[in-house]
């Protein structure tokens, strides 16, 4: 992935501020800067009661979205789905099914028109081959 000067200069400052390092750095469809972090260094990006990301907001002037990566598929969607507490997340037949009772979280995850289920897609097609399906 290609980066421009723009970019760079968001990820050296994240980085600078919170101290986590930063695997990749993207415009998710609702403008926000989402920041892909390694595993085990969301806190740490986040800052004690979100300082780390005021702080940014108010430098970068931009929503900040922070997304711990994991290898496990089913880890990943579930912390991009975070602050959403899913049922079931499993990998069959390269697909991540999403199982839940509860319509009201189903419809959280989905979205209108399927826009978050298929921006949850995008994302998680940067790293995994897989696709993500609700049931």
């Amino acid at each position: 992935m290609k980066y421009d000067l723009t970019f760079i200069g968001y990820v050296n400052t994240f980085e600078t501020i919170t101290r986590a390092n930063v695997k990749d750095c993207f415009f998710d469809k609702n403008n926000n800067l989402v920041f892909i972090v390694n595993n085990g260094e969301a806190g740490k990006a986040i800052g004690k009661y979100g300082s780390n990301i005021k702080r940014l907001n108010g430098l970068l002037k931009k929503n900040i979205r922070v997304i711990e990566f994991n290898e496990d598929v089913c880890q990943f969607v579930k912390n991009c789905l975070a602050p959403l507490n899913v049922e079931k997340i499993k990998q069959e037949n390269g697909k991540v099914m999403i199982e839940d009772e509860d319509r009201k979280i189903k419809g959280k995850i989905v979205g209108r028109d399927k826009a978050n289920l298929n921006e949850l897609n995008e994302i998680v097609k940067r790293f995994f081959n897989v696709e993500v399906v609700v049931i």
